[in-house]
Formats: C-alpha cells, sequence, structure tokens
C-alpha cells in the first residue's frame, strides 16, 4: 500500500512540474509576443566603394607649325612648371602677315567684308596664341628639340590638375549623380582628398570600346543615294548595340576638383557617401506601411513610399535616419499601441 502512494505522489509530482513548465513558455511566449520586439534603426546606405586611376585633367601637344613660321627653339624646360599665358615656343614670325590682315579690316567697304577679314585676323591669331602659348597651368614634357619637321610634336603641356576615372556598375548607377561629392585616398600613398563627380558616361564601357575600335555598324543617313549608286554619309550614325553583351555593364565616371596632388596613373579609392535608406523587409507591413516607436514606447503607423530596386527596398518619403522601426509587427498592431522593445 505504501509502495502505491509513492507512485501516485510521484505521478503527481512530474504532472505538477509539466504544467508550471507549459504556464512559464505560454507567459513567457505572450510576454515577447506582446512587448518583446526587436527594433531597426534607420540609416542612410553604406557607401559606395569604388576603384579608379588617376591621369591628368588636360594634356595638349604642341606640334611644330610651318604656317607661323620657321621653328627657332623651346623658350621652356623639361619638367618646368609653367601658368597660363606664358611662352613656350619660338618661331621666326613674318609680322607683316597679321599687319596685312589690320590693314584688310581697315580698307574694307562694306560690313561684310569688314567681318570676313575680322575673321580671318582672329583665326590668325588664335592659331598664334595655340602654337606657341600655355593654354593651362601644367608642366612641360619636351619631346623634340632639333630637326623638327613640320607637324611633328615638340613638346607636351601636362595639366596640373588631376582627375580620377572609375567605374560604376548599372545596380550602383542610379545612386549617383554629376556633382556628388566624394571621399579620395590614394592607394599607395594613404593621402586623403575630396572630390567631386563631373561626368557619367551615356555609354557602357563596352560600347566606347566597340565604338573606338570601329567594330561597331554604321547606318547611312543619306537619303539622296539612288539605285545603284549613292555615297555613305560624311558623319555615319553608329549602332552601339550591335553585338551581344551578356556581361553587367559597367559606366565610366570621371571626378575632378581633387584637393590633393595625385600623379597621373596612381591607383585610388573612391567612396561615394549615399542619402539613399534602404529598409529590410521585415519592418514593411503587409500593406507597406512601418511602425514608429517614438516616446514612451508608443507606435505610430507611418504610410512610406518606397522604391523596389534589384530585390532592395529603398525609401522614397516617409523616414529620416535616426528612426526606430519594429521588426515582425503583428497584424494586430494598431497605431498608438505601447509595445516593450528588446533592442
Amino acid at each position: 500500500m505504501k509502495k502505491k502512494w509513492t507512485w501516485a505522489i510521484a505521478v503527481i509530482v512530474i504532472i505538477l512540474l509539466i504544467a508550471i513548465a507549459l504556464i512559464l513558455r505560454q507567459a513567457n511566449n505572450s510576454s515577447k509576443d506582446n512587448n518583446g520586439y526587436d527594433t531597426y534603426k534607420v540609416e542612410k546606405e553604406s557607401p559606395l566603394n569604388l576603384e579608379g586611376k588617376a591621369s591628368p585633367k588636360s594634356v595638349k601637344t604642341y606640334n611644330n607649325n610651318s604656317q607661323l613660321g620657321t621653328y627657332v627653339s623651346t623658350q621652356v624646360d623639361d619638367g618646368q612648371s609653367v601658368k597660363e599665358g606664358d611662352p613656350l615656343i619660338n618661331y621666326e614670325i613674318n609680322n607683316n602677315k597679321r599687319q596685312q590682315l589690320i590693314d584688310k579690316v581697315d580698307s574694307a567697304k562694306n560690313e561684310n567684308e569688314r567681318a570676313e577679314a575680322q575673321q580671318q585676323l582672329n583665326q590668325y591669331d588664335r592659331q598664334v596664341n595655340d602654337s606657341i602659348y600655355a593654354a593651362f597651368d601644367g608642366k612641360i614634357d619636351i619631346k623634340n628639340t632639333d630637326h623638327v619637321s613640320d607637324g611633328e610634336p615638340i613638346l607636351q603641356l601636362v595639366g596640373d590638375e588631376p582627375q580620377i576615372k572609375a567605374t560604376v556598375t548599372e545596380f550602383d548607377l542610379g545612386k549617383i549623380k554629376e556633382g556628388d561629392q566624394v571621399d579620395v585616398k590614394v592607394t599607395s600613398t594613404g593621402k586623403k582628398g575630396k572630390g567631386e563627380i563631373q561626368k557619367i558616361s551615356e555609354l557602357p564601357k563596352s560600347y566606347e570600346e566597340r565604338l573606338n575600335k570601329g567594330g561597331s555598324g554604321a547606318v547611312a543617313t543619306d537619303s539622296s543615294s539612288e539605285e545603284g549608286g549613292g555615297t555613305q554619309a560624311s558623319n555615319p550614325v553608329s549602332d552601339p548595340s550591335s553585338g551581344e553583351d551578356s556581361d553587367t555593364s559597367k559606366y565610366t565616371i570621371v571626378i575632378d576638383n581633387i584637393d590633393i596632388p595625385v600623379r597621373a596613373g596612381y591607383s585610388t579609392d573612391v567612396e561615394v557617401p549615399l542619402d539613399a535608406i534602404k529598409l529590410p523587409k521585415s519592418v514593411l507591413t503587409k500593406d507597406n506601411n512601418v511602425f514608429v516607436v517614438g516616446k514612451g514606447n508608443k507606435v505610430e503607423k507611418r504610410d512610406i513610399k518606397i522604391d523596389k530596386v534589384n530585390g532592395e527596398i529603398f525609401v522614397k518619403e516617409g523616414l529620416k535616419t535616426g528612426d526606430k522601426l519594429v521588426k515582425n509587427p503583428k497584424k494586430s498592431m494598431n497605431d498608438g499601441d505601447k509595445v516593450e522593445v528588446s533592442s
């Protein structure tokens, strides 16, 4: 008899323990469902990281121009720094030619003759300036000094202002625009500075390379061609879409206004801060609203506008950085509910 009571008591204890465990588990789940919500803090998207190469913004080649006169010598040394407008090359110039053009302007009988003569004088002056004087600030790279034939290069002027060329994929193209400020770091030296996106190419690199190599077809646009004859237009329209390109398209961007010196050819890391706000799917309700946690842990159901791009969710309107959103809100959650958050 005593043994039976022992077994009965053991069974009762086990049943009580199981019941207590179930009650505690249910209470814990209830508390978690009603109060213990995880949250997401709204932040701007991580910066876009690109790799680029530095190059001079401007490079000008000065060739021997026999139309001005006889080439004599350079007025600068190799590696010398010059300013815009500095004389670079000596020519034996026949000044009578310019005087003749001036006399032609002065003796013009009517406005048309005067305009034509003035245009010729201006063209001559531009040719002189273009062939002799520095077009911008930079350094001299001497190419030839003696026995320079007509049309052969004498020197190059390499601009002081650097630029950086980088590439961005089609998936990130919509995140940037001309005028965006960027952070620049020279890979080899670690120097850091600022820059600005000056240009974004219209065509992908693959199309540009195809066009430069002459690999794309050309469409004739001369409508006057007759059957059995006719010529192709002198400025044909290229078809950059010819050929197959299954790879992800990449676009060239040009960065200038760089506030640190960067030698041509140096590799750089470019970081583009983004203003876009990206959200995880877990914070959205079925109707693409969110619950924002406010003072006293009361939630505000907020209607926002979003864009979905390549499977990612971007906020167009309705949220700002720092807003705290409820993750996985229950269908029964309403505007003004008070919640407890676990993170």
